[in-house]
This record gives structure tokens, C-alpha cells and sequence, in this order.
């Protein structure tokens, strides 16, 4: 079961927020993040094993999913770390309970800059691939010119599609995408996509993708970690084949160690592990509410 709702953030920005389960008395909140260009329902095999024993909510990031940009087209780091605490104070005042969190690439970047920049209070944290900026990657003219192709290359992106079925098929032969089960990648792409005059588009526009990531090339959130007095994990994928590699990897076992954190590898997949490990993902945030390594 689903509900959905929206929140406004003082610069106009409609976030949509989304909540799984039956929620229990006494049953522990927990509030997912989602990666770049995603969606909340992306997740739908993840959130589903996690609503087994937590309260889940998660919400949709300013331009994507069923969320709006504001009229100023705001996407910078500050701004999405601004809904992130909304989202998580809603939480709290709806449920009477600090929340569990946690988050997939890009989200928890939002939750970490909030967190250290806005005082939040969370009961655990699980970030999967946060891609945290070093400062050697600013200053790595190789790491920047992949950066600058990554983000032409979201701008190219192709926004219409026939249905979610052609576009899974066109993703399934995609490295990364490649390894999630079908039904998982058809989950994805209907999360992806909405109706328009012929067809489906993308409800994230590929603008907003791109400036997302420019928003992430900033090293000021890697550089602020420290402790947090909770449970904490950061999670890598090991780029080892078939997984094509990922730059969010390297600063992983590092920022674990600047917040004392614990740190997990998993085997044989991509940036994408959430979304392809459903079930030893959630068993990952299971291990870390529970403060075991």
C-alpha cells in the first residue's frame, strides 16, 4: 500500500513524499532516498522487503518523480539538502519518531550535507554510493573531464519513449542496468516514465539530471565529515565484472572512516546495487539499525 502526499519548500520547490506499509505501533520509521534522475518507486522490490519491518517513507527530489522544480529552476547542493530536512522533520512530526535513513548515490549526499550543515538527527544512517567529491577529483583533470562528459552526455539523454516495456528493452543492454532482474528494470522504467501527447517522457528532465550532477562536483560535504553518534554505513560496489566500475566507489572506505563508520562491500555489481540486490541491500540497513558490522 502506498500513500502519497506533497510538501512545499520555502523557494516553491513541490516535493512529493510517499509512505509503504502498514504502519504498526512501535514499528521503526525509516526514510529511503533515491538516486539521480530516479524515483521514489524505482525502488518498489526494495521498499517492499524493508516495509516488512519499518514505517517506510521516501520522497521524490525537486524535479524528479512526481516532485517540481521551483520557478527558478534551483537544483544546487544546498537547496536539495534543504528538502531533505523538510522531509525528514515532516516524518518525525508525523510519526513521533526520529527516522532510520537511508539512501541511494545522490540522496545521500542531500542527507549528509543536511545532517552536517543543519543539525538533523537520525537513529541510523545506510549510504549506498553517496558520490562524495574529493578534493583530488577537483583537482584531477582526468576525473574532470569525465565529470563534464557525464553531464553532456545526461543532456543527449533521450526523454520519449513508446512505453516502459521499449525502454527497459533499450536499458537491459545498458552495463549496470544489465543486471538487474527484468521485472526490477520494468518497475523502473514505469517509475521513470509519465504519459504524454505520443507515448511516455521522462518525468525527470534531463536538464535537471545534468544540473544535479554539476550540483554534486563540490567537495565541501566530504570535507565537513565527521562522526555522526548513531549507527552508520557506507556501502561500495566493487566494480568487478560484469559490473562496469564507478567513480562514487573511491571515497567510500574513506568517508567511512572520517564519520567512524562502519564499511561494506558488495561483490559483483554496479553503482546501481540497490537496484539490482534488493534483498541483501535491505539486509545491509537491517545490519546497520541493528549496529552490526
Amino acid at each position: 500500500m502506498e500513500q502519497q502526499g506533497w510538501l512545499e519548500a520555502a523557494d516553491g520547490a513541490r516535493v512529493a513524499v510517499h509512505r509503504w506499509g502498514k504502519a504498526a505501533p512501535g514499528l521503526p520509521v525509516l526514510l529511503w532516498g533515491h538516486a539521480n534522475g530516479f524515483a521514489a518507486r524505482c525502488y518498489l522490490p526494495l521498499l517492499a522487503e524493508l516495509a516488512r519491518d519499518f514505517d517506510v517513507w521516501a520522497w521524490d527530489a525537486r524535479g524528479q518523480g512526481f516532485s517540481q522544480v521551483p520557478a527558478s529552476g534551483e537544483t544546487g547542493l544546498d537547496a536539495i539538502a534543504g528538502d531533505a530536512a523538510m522531509v525528514l522533520r515532516h516524518v518525525a512530526g508525523q510519526t513521533g519518531q526520529v527516522p532510520h535513513v537511508a539512501s541511494h548515490s545522490f540522496a545521500g549526499v542531500a542527507l549528509l550535507w543536511a545532517g552536517l550543515t543543519r543539525g538533523l538527527e537520525w537513529r541510523s544512517a545506510t549510504f549506498f554510493e553517496p558520490p562524495l567529491c574529493m578534493p583530488s577529483q577537483l583537482a584531477d583533470a582526468e576525473e574532470a573531464a569525465r565529470h563534464q562528459a557525464r553531464m553532456a552526455g545526461t543532456l543527449r539523454r533521450r526523454a520519449a519513449w513508446p512505453s516502459a516495456e521499449a525502454f527497459a528493452e533499450r536499458l537491459a543492454a545498458t552495463p549496470g542496468f544489465a543486471l538487474m532482474a527484468p521485472d526490477a528494470l520494468l518497475v523502473l522504467t514505469r517509475a521513470l516514465l509519465k504519459p504524454a501527447d505520443e507515448g511516455f517522457t521522462l518525468r525527470c528532465a534531463p536538464s535537471t539530471e545534468a544540473a544535479i550532477y554539476r550540483a554534486m562536483w563540490d567537495d565541501r560535504p566530504f570535507q565537513a565529515l565527521r562522526p555522526f553518534p548513531v549507527p552508520t554505513r557506507f556501502v561500495a560496489s566493487d566494480g568487478a565484472p560484469p559490473a562496469p566500475a564507478s567513480s562514487a566507489q573511491l571515497p567510500q572506505p574513506l568517508a567511512a572512516r572520517a564519520c567512524d563508520a562502519m564499511f561494506s562491500e558488495l561483490a559483483g555489481c554496479s553503482h546501481l546495487m540497490a537496484l539490482e540486490r534488493p534483498l541483501e541491500c535491505a539486509a545491509l540497513v537491517r545490519q546497520t539499525v541493528l549496529g552490526v558490522a
